[in-house]
């Protein structure tokens, strides 16, 4: 798998992480890119959490667009979500997006994306659950887990899977902000339960809906509206 239509990749079986990879390659590369790994060392997740794979079972990838490639940069994330999503349902499984980068099946989750910005490039890492063999199993950490061979029965080829999201990645993040934005809405799960961080407490509240800017707008017991900017003041009270 020297190349995609629309990528230049490079494939290893194991690395620290993809998106450090992506990031000592970016310099001696002018076209955009991908890094795919059949396992990570010390894969990346969300505020330095480490995303755990077992050897060859998983999409372990980071996508490398010039910043000059990318419609609306700002909802890169909704628009990397929109990609794993529409390949998912080509699967006849329904995913949901948890604000902002996680995608869910019957609220366990399948896939996580990582979004990091250089001068020049955003790396999007795409971390998928692809033939890990459990199913709505209850991790350490409390969250629980699925993968498409869980849900599905049959296990699939990582690097196809990886061709298809790298083809839909191309697709997408070429859209406009409002193209990206209405298509997100449309696989966000909105009623799920919530709690937002306010004050050093943690409060329950409804997700009213999605700012332009991809801020997340919670509602408050009390009727006060505010619009969060990162996980790290969200978290899902019903799992």
């Amino acid at each position: 798998m020297n190349s995609t239509d629309y990528w230049k990749v490079f494939k290893y079986d194991v690395v620290d992480s993809t998106n450090e990879t992506a990031k000592n390659i970016c310099g001696d590369c002018n076209e955009q890119f991908v890094v795919i790994a059949d396992a990570q060392s010390n894969g990346k997740g969300q505020f330095g959490r480490k995303w755990l794979s077992p050897s060859g079972e998983n999409v372990l990838a980071t996508f490398c667009i010039p910043r000059r490639e990318i419609a609306a940069e700002n909802l890169i994330s909704f628009a990397a979500a929109n990609a794993v999503s529409v390949i998912l349902k080509e699967f006849n499984i329904v995913p949901k997006c948890k604000w902002p980068n996680d995608i869910e099946v019957s609220n366990s989750k399948i896939a996580g994306i990582l979004t990091e910005k250089t001068k020049d490039w955003v790396l999007v890492g795409i971390g998928l659950n692809l033939n890990w063999p459990i199913k709505k199993s209850e991790l350490e950490n409390g969250k629980k887990y699925t993968s498409l061979f869980a849900e599905c029965g049959s296990k699939y080829n990582a690097d196809k899977f990886v061709l298809l999201l790298s083809n839909a990645l191309n697709s997408h993040i070429k859209q406009s902000a409002g193209e990206t934005l209405t298509l997100y809405k449309s696989f966000w799960n909105q009623k799920r339960n919530i709690e937002i961080l306010v004050d050093e407490n943690w409060q329950p509240a409804k997700q009213i809906g999605i700012d332009t800017d991809g801020a997340l707008i919670a509602g408050l017991t009390s009727g006060q509206t505010i619009k969060i900017y990162t996980s790290a003041r969200i978290r899902t009270n019903d799992v």
